[in-house]
């Protein structure tokens, strides 16, 4: 699923038990999102509207992480052309309340980096 098809997001949102209308999720569901929800698609600002009522709505059922397109606006290197200032602030926000959570880069003896 391109991430940021907002159509196809409710779709998929939806599939799993989610009433994306009232912001509710299914009780026992935990959605883990693997970054990239912003640059995939033609409605980066919908998706982003989506994604966070549903975590403020439930925020025990979501666990975010920073994709490399999230990461440009938080520090990473630019990899695509930039979003709205209104976009790029909104993902500051979630990161400063924990709405999204940055992956750890590990070293392990089997696989060497990590990341």
């Amino acid at each position: 699923m391109d991430a940021c098809h907002a159509d196809r997001l409710v779709e998929a949102l939806e599939a799993i038990g989610t009433d994306v209308e009232a912001g509710v999720d299914p009780e026992g569901l935990t959605v883990i999102r693997v970054g990239d929800l912003v640059h995939k698609g033609p409605d980066s600002a919908r998706c982003m509207e989506i994604i966070e009522r549903l975590v403020a709505t439930s925020p025990a059922h979501w666990v975010q992480l920073v994709g490399n397109h999230e990461a440009q606006y938080l520090g990473g290197p630019v990899i695509a052309p930039k979003l709205p200032r209104d976009l790029q602030k909104r993902l500051r926000r979630w990161l400063k309340t924990d709405l999204v959570r940055s992956a750890i880069a590990i070293d392990t003896a089997e696989l060497g980096p990590v990341r």
